[in-house]
């Protein structure tokens, strides 16, 4: 089966196979037969949360960051070794593509006809973004149970996608408009457990653009990156081990709110693990794990710690946060 492509894939799109499994891709770049992306969602048995024309769906994440990922989608999905990146990911076959979900597309079907509670908070998210930025809705998208139509207005929240660099900066300057919910004890334990870091560090670095409130319901804003993506294999990367420093990032880079995160660093200023000789080469770091992009964003001084990796040809080094071999963290240093 082959999918006639409307344009590019690109992060947090969505797509479905022959079996009604329903994938998340995961950023712009991906091998030629497949894309990479994990799988959220299988058919069920019975009655569902999630639920689509009489068909119930169970969700196979039991929660988000790459521990969870790497602990439950091996039950249900394939992992790929992929040798541009050097790492296994989740892969889904092109060849087994029965629909791809374009969140723009599904935007302007909620905007011409807005059918229940949950697609009306999307509309006042709009109105509100429009009241106080530039940005259109040519800009935005909808991704999540609201994409694949499998939402329950009563436990769903709303993932907003806003697309392109400059749009990206264009929100961070409004943000402080939309009211927040507040994180529960509860809530930061449970990202405790997911994440390894304690509940005051974690209070301090969650992102102003999550939990956003709008009529009741949570919305959530993803920012994607909607530029032509680099041909597949151009950049190589080796893995050269475990590494821990404080950095001085620069912050304000509009890429580092988008998957994956990219920051660059000014100077390294300790090294708490590995080679420092190597330390003092890294350029960038890259981020797998959306929880600390905003601190990436943010810049200043970070205590970091994840894999050292030099890319080829460049011959550049970057250290990656949230790759399967250590997950590692972004946090501020006090």
């Amino acid at each position: 089966m082959v999918i006639l492509m409307l344009r590019h894939p690109m992060d947090h799109d969505i797509v479905e196979d022959i079996n009604n499994r329903i994938y998340v891709v995961v950023g712009n770049q991906h091998p030629p037969n497949g894309l990479i992306a994990y799988l959220k969602y299988i058919p069920g048995n019975g009655a569902g949360i999630w639920v689509r024309q009489g068909m119930p769906f169970k969700r196979v994440l039991k929660a988000y960051g790459v521990k969870s990922l790497h602990t439950y989608l091996p039950r249900h999905q394939e992992f790929v070794y992929d040798p541009v990146l050097n790492s296994y990911v989740p892969m889904v076959n092109k060849s087994s593509i029965l629909k791809y979900y374009y969140p723009e597309i599904r935007l302007h079907e909620i905007l011409s006809r807005v059918n229940d509670e949950l697609e009306f908070s999307v509309i006042e998210f709009i109105d509100i973004l429009r009241k106080h930025s530039r940005l259109s809705v040519n800009d935005l998208g909808i991704t999540g149970s609201l994409l694949t139509k499998t939402h329950n207005v009563n436990v769903s929240d709303v993932d907003m996608v806003i697309y392109g660099c400059n749009n990206a900066l264009e929100f961070m300057d409004c943000v402080s408009y939309f009211d927040k919910a507040k994180l529960t004890y509860e809530d930061l334990v449970k990202q405790s457990n997911t994440y390894g870091l304690d509940v005051d560090t974690l209070a301090r670095i969650n992102p102003p653009y999550k939990r956003i409130l709008v009529r009741g319901k949570e919305v959530n804003v993803i920012f994607v990156d909607n530029s032509p993506p680099p041909r597949y294999g151009s950049r190589i990367y080796v893995n050269l081990g475990v590494m821990e420093v404080v950095a001085e990032v620069i912050g304000g880079n509009c890429r580092s709110l988008m998957y994956p995160s990219i920051a660059e660093v000014s100077r390294i200023k300790d090294v708490i693990l590995g080679d420092s000789s190597l330390a003092r080469l890294i350029k960038y770091v890259v981020s797998y794990e959306g929880l600390y992009s905003y601190q990436l964003f943010l810049g200043g001084n970070l205590r970091i710690r994840g894999l050292i990796q030099m890319v080829i040809p460049d011959h550049e080094y970057q250290l990656l946060v949230g790759g399967i071999e250590e997950p590692g963290y972004v946090i501020p240093r006090d």
